[in-house]
């Protein structure tokens, strides 16, 4: 069997190849640039919470009492006056009221009352990439037989 000369790309043809179409079409293959895009993550910074304490003045007002002692006068009562006019003595003694007072008395006291927390919250935005790709194109040449 003889050896047919082909040039890479073309598929050799037996003798007996009988589609005559395939036999005399050409081809070539188009090639064209996309973007691929990926996408890498990177350190951009970093974020802590520190607690520390600070000092500041406090005002409230509150309500403080104090009692006081007041006289107050009655007439005496017809029992009374007729145990004098009988000739008894009357009731010779003391008698006291406790007085009080309220005073305001300051303490602190440490309460928990809320929890911080430190997250990363992602947001995302729309980036618009360019850049230039190259594609093939195929033009079709024709050479006109000078024999016309």
């Amino acid at each position: 069997m003889a050896a047919q000369n082909t040039t890479p790309g073309q598929t050799p043809h037996g003798p007996h190849h009988s589609d005559a179409t395939e036999r005399d079409a050409a081809s070539v293959v188009r090639h064209e640039e996309r973007l691929v895009i990926h996408r890498e993550q990177e350190q951009t910074g970093r974020a802590r919470l520190r607690k520390y304490v600070v000092s500041e003045p406090v005002r409230q007002e509150v309500t403080v009492a104090a009692e006081e002692p007041d006289v107050v006068r009655t007439a005496v009562t017809a029992e009374e006056r007729q145990a004098f006019l009988d000739g008894r003595e009357l009731a010779v003694g003391e008698d006291e009221v406790i007085l009080y007072r309220t005073e305001p008395v300051v303490q602190t006291v440490r309460v928990p009352y809320q929890r911080v927390r430190l997250v990363a919250r992602r947001v995302e935005h729309t980036e618009v990439v360019e850049d230039t790709l190259r594609k093939e194109r195929v033009d079709i040449e024709t050479q006109e037989d000078p024999r016309v």
